[in-house]
């Protein structure tokens, strides 16, 4: 059987070879340009096709009508996605003979959408795992062909959990894969009233909320330790990473962040308390707690806060642009932004007339179209205080 590969991540590679293990010939693997910006410390799909002879490409939008034909011309009978993080439509969705498949990072129909494991331990969940399912225009929304349990423990950090992941899709690959080829593989339905759906993260994400528990934080501790960018807060104007801790009891009443310990280094949160294992300034050397309070200054009865001191108070709006690239949309960013009062989120097709917003602070875009996208908007509806709605079908040669 031939087949397109749309692949990135240490999962790409697994899903790569057990292909190749099964018989499959593999075509053509489509995968993503590493981000500078990004810790890259996964297996290089690429490299993986460099040393099997592979003809590999990594377009910016595998949508575009080129690759769309390049890939008709190949007539695979099956597309794999294994951790691709571009959604694929409809175009290339009905290619393939037999259907495409992804590889998703979670129990479905739970966890949706991008950054499955690491959204299941902000959640303190006690299980996840991997499913392999049908593609549709809708993230994850297809039917299943199988799928593999995976136990998480109190201390497992989203680097475990992808070790686990790893395994278990072996596993599950191996046991699909022929049936498969045979066609005797099953089709489950989802079972969509139990459908979760959760979008990207960022940075920023991480930034420690201690009004909530000392169990909370340290579930989003561990989601974003490394190699992940970490969660943060800050002592004075000084940002502080923290990688690890543990939940301890809080004997007494303290403000939620107050420093209760020097010697351990304890933090009172809004339930509970949390004893900090390991942290580092931003840039700066990993060390213990207590070091950590010992060289900054870190006192009893001081506190850690969520924002800088020297920080501007957070934008109190989000406002939500659908058709954000348009000529209304992107006056209107750049209006919003300036004030400082708001924060952005918008999508469109295209970027173009928005490139000088984007990686500006309280700007959020995603390219997209809102027919497929729906997860997505139902999402930042609920999220964003303002929602305006600017798509329009048709661009006007001149406006009157």
């Amino acid at each position: 059987m031939k087949a397109i590969v749309l692949g990135y991540h240490n999962v790409g590679c697994i899903g790569i070879e057990a292909l190749i293990r099964n018989g499959f010939t593999i075509q053509a693997v489509f995968t993503h340009k590493d981000d500078p910006k990004e810790n890259t410390w996964f297996g290089s799909v690429a490299e993986l096709c460099a040393s099997r002879n592979i003809p590999v490409y990594a377009p910016n939008d595998v949508n575009h009508p080129i690759w769309v034909q390049k890939i008709k011309e190949f007539a695979p009978d099956f597309i794999f996605s294994f951790y691709y993080r571009n959604m694929v439509k409809s175009e290339i969705l009905s290619i393939p003979s037999k259907g495409c498949l992804n590889l998703h990072g979670s129990l479905l129909p739970k966890y949706r959408g991008r950054c499955p494991v690491n959204w299941v331990l902000v959640h303190g969940e006690k299980e996840t795992g991997v499913t392999l399912h049908y593609m549709t225009a809708k993230p994850d929304d297809g039917d299943i062909i199988g799928s593999k349990k995976i136990t998480i423990h109190e201390d497992d950090t989203a680097l475990n959990i992808f070790e686990k992941m790893g395994k278990e899709a072996k596993l599950l690959l191996d046991e699909t894969l022929p049936q498969l080829l045979k066609g005797t593989a099953e089709r489950t339905s989802q079972d969509h009233s139990k459908a979760t759906y959760f979008g990207g993260r960022s940075a920023k994400d991480g930034q420690i909320d201690w009004n909530k528990s000392a169990l909370e934080i340290k579930n989003l501790i561990r989601a974003v330790t490394k190699p992940y960018p970490g969660a943060f807060a800050y002592f004075g104007t000084k940002k502080i990473i923290i990688w690890s801790a543990k939940v301890t009891d809080k004997k007494g009443t303290f403000k939620p962040g107050t420093v209760i310990s020097q010697s351990p280094l304890t933090i009172a949160c809004g339930k509970d308390a949390l004893l900090i294992n390991s942290l580092s300034e931003e840039n700066g050397l990993t060390i213990s707690g207590s070091q950590s309070a010992e060289e900054l200054g870190i006192l009893t009865n001081t506190s850690l806060t969520s924002s800088s001191s020297a920080t501007k108070v957070k934008a109190t709006k989000s406002v939500l642009i659908l058709g954000v690239n348009g000529f209304i949309g992107s006056a209107l960013s750049e209006k919003l932004l300036a004030t400082g009062k708001y924060e952005v989120h918008g999508m469109d097709l295209y970027s173009d007339k928005i490139k000088h917003l984007i990686g500006k602070p309280g700007f959020y875009f995603d390219e997209g179209d809102i027919s497929i996208h729906r997860e997505w908007i139902e999402y930042h509806v609920r999220k964003c205080d303002i929602v305006i709605p600017l798509v329009a079908i048709a661009t006007p040669i001149e406006y009157v």
